[in-house]
């Protein structure tokens, strides 16, 4: 074993130089390689995971409604609230009211989903989003709305101003009655059909408002004024649900289907149903990528096997020498794996300390070939405006061992072929 060892260290080497130039290629390709595997697989696993954290940072984690969108009726939301508030995993369960409401202020109107929460709840709830808050206060009191900044924006709201809301219900109802009052033929009913229409406005008063892009476009209220609102006296739209471990929600809803707590003919909305499709094209990318980056290590490999295959052309008079003195094959074959080992050993610490050293300084690099293109970093307050990163031990572990395995597999072939030769053939040649 100390001859196999000497041998690969020797073949590593240039007739003139320490170490050869197709080796210190060869080591490269590996350290590439891995590099390029470590990096875009912590960027990719930390975009899917900001933008998880995002959805489950303002997302309610389930809603339980009636799927015929009527009001719900008091005893059966206290039943099964009470039923919820015992289930492991539930942080939080309160009844709520809301659904899509009007803005106006100043002659500019917009519209938004509303959630009207308990006031002994809300607190608790509305703690996520402080870290989305902007301006004003989200301390929720009745006659008082929190929004999104982009809704506040299209109607020109700041905090502190009177705004007029109506359920978007009220538009439906006054639409209706429209067309029905357009049908009249007699003039002087039809313009006391017309004089009938109201939308019921209500004031409010804007409290603040949260970053639309990492907070959604909601706004919020109290359960009062939101039943003011919708005018839906003391019932319900339905329940709200927070739980200790959003990623388990569905396993959540799945238990609740199963001991029949979803009250019949209810509907129940998760945090993942409108993020699904997107955390779902995300790991559709990371895939596609993996597949490419796959290609550089395919790549990686025929350089290793390209470096065997050279030194054991190079070699072949020696190897004839080593046959006719009584090496055996597999001798001969663990020569230039060694050799293959060396290789891929060091390339792959290579390619690892090159991703520790690339995902720490990521952001700075982004910055530089922003501003060596010519264009500019984006704004560092906004939502995933910097490169989030995700380091998963396991996957570095995998990809450091798999590297080297692939350098190995690519040395056997020329090896193998380099360890059955003729010593007479070899030492003629």
């Amino acid at each position: 074993m100390s001859a196999v060892s000497f041998l690969a260290r020797r073949y590593l080497r240039a007739k003139r130089s320490f170490v050869s130039v197709i080796t210190v290629i060869s080591i490269l390709g590996v350290a590439v390689g891995v590099l390029m595997m470590v990096v875009v697989n912590a960027v990719m696993q930390g975009f899917e995971r900001d933008f998880r954290q995002a959805l489950i940072g303002y997302q309610p984690h389930l809603i339980l409604k009636p799927s015929d969108g009527k009001p719900a009726e008091p005893l059966v939301v206290e039943t099964t609230l009470a039923k919820l508030r015992l289930q492991p995993g539930i942080h939080q369960a309160m009844g709520y009211a809301g659904g899509m409401f009007f803005l106006e202020h100043k002659g500019n109107q917009s519209a938004t989903e509303l959630y009207g929460l308990p006031q002994d709840s809300a607190a608790n709830y509305m703690v996520k989003m402080e870290k989305h808050r902007l301006e004003g206060t989200i301390e929720l009191s009745d006659g008082g709305i929190v929004m999104g900044d982009y809704t506040a924006a299209e109607i020109g709201g700041r905090p502190g101003d009177r705004l007029v809301v109506y359920a978007s219900s009220n538009v439906t109802t006054a639409v209706n009655r429209f067309r029905e009052a357009s049908d009249i033929s007699d003039d002087k009913k039809r313009h006391e059909a017309y004089n009938g229409i109201k939308l019921n406005p209500i004031e409010a008063t804007l409290l603040g408002y949260t970053r639309s892009e990492s907070a959604g476009h909601y706004a919020y209220t109290t359960l009062g004024t939101a039943r003011q609102i919708f005018g839906i006296g003391e019932k319900f739209t339905g329940i709200m649900t927070e739980t200790t471990n959003p990623n388990d929600i569905k396993a959540i809803k799945k238990r609740l289907e199963e001991q029949h707590i979803i009250p019949s003919g209810w509907n129940a909305v998760l945090w993942t149903d409108s993020g699904d499709a997107r955390l779902a094209a995300m790991s559709n990318e990371r895939f596609v990528m993996f597949f490419i980056i796959g290609i550089i290590g395919l790549v990686a490999a025929f350089a290793v096997m390209n470096t065997t295959i050279t030194v054991t052309t190079q070699k072949r008079r020696e190897i004839g020498v080593l046959a006719a003195l009584g090496a055996r094959q597999a001798q001969i074959v663990q020569i230039f794996v060694s050799q293959a080992a060396v290789v891929g050993v060091v390339g792959t610490l290579s390619g690892l300390g090159l991703s520790a050293l690339v995902l720490h300084y990521r952001n700075d690099i982004r910055g530089f070939i922003a501003e060596f293109s010519g264009g500019s970093a984006s704004e560092t307050d906004l939502f995933l405006s910097t490169i989030p990163a995700q380091i998963d031990p396991a996957f570095i572990a995998f990809t450091a061992v798999g590297s080297i395995l692939l350098c190995l597999v690519a040395a056997l072939p020329p090896a193998w072929l380099a360890s059955r030769v003729d010593p007479a053939v070899a030492l003629r040649d």
